[in-house]
């Protein structure tokens, strides 16, 4: 039997036995997606290496006929977004935005942007860990998955969430935002997300 082949981002590892992986995926083709890694726990398994929080791999899996967990057949290591690592900062912003992802979709539900989305957050995390960046992600998810808030009611925090639902990323990486901006800005978005994304990252109470 084929596999199919698509690049992914991985959102979540859980052990399932003492050999093996079940790992949560979100992929350019196919949107989130679940996945079972054979062994991937054993020293010398082929997929030792290649599976970790955050990487970016070229996946081959066998889907399954009987329910939505299929078979992780082969793995090619693209980026393991290394430096994401360097600092517990930059480390609960990217735990914090693949948690987002998963909670705000919904399974094998397809959505290149929302793909590259996270690939382009994750490389920039390595960067730079500006609190609009990840203000200007959540907005972001939001629109693509369908949800776009108006922000009249509050002057001068809502022009700052408007600012960063319209700008690029390039754009977002230069804005500058004070604690007491960010901190407003962080409170009406969080009551707006949760209610459409149905709970609170975990992540979120480890965020400065």
């Amino acid at each position: 039997m084929d596999g199919e082949r698509t690049e992914a981002i991985v959102l979540r590892l859980q052990p399932v036995t003492e050999s093996s992986l079940l790992v949560t995926w979100f992929t350019r083709e196919f949107g989130k997606l679940k996945t079972l890694a054979k062994g991937a726990r054993r020293p010398k398994s082929s997929f030792r290496g290649k599976i970790d929080l955050f990487y970016l791999d070229e996946i081959v899996f066998l889907r399954s006929k009987r329910s939505d967990l299929h078979l992780l057949q082969d793995c090619f290591l693209d980026d393991p977004h290394r430096k994401l690592r360097n600092t517990v900062e930059t480390l609960t912003a990217a735990s914090y935005v693949c948690e987002l992802v998963e909670v705000g979709t919904e399974r094998e539900d397809a959505n290149p942007k929302i793909f590259e989305l996270l690939a382009g957050i994750l490389g920039e995390l390595e960067r730079a860990g500006e609190p609009a960046l990840l203000i200007w992600f959540e907005l972001q998810l939001l629109a693509a998955t369908g949800w776009k808030p108006k922000w009249e009611k509050r002057a001068g925090v809502s022009r700052v969430l408007a600012s960063l639902a319209a700008a690029s990323l390039k754009a977002a990486r230069r804005v500058r935002l004070s604690e007491a901006q960010a901190q407003e800005a962080r409170q009406v978005l969080w009551q707006f997300s949760d209610v459409q994304f149905g709970r609170a990252p975990r992540a979120r109470r480890f965020l400065r």
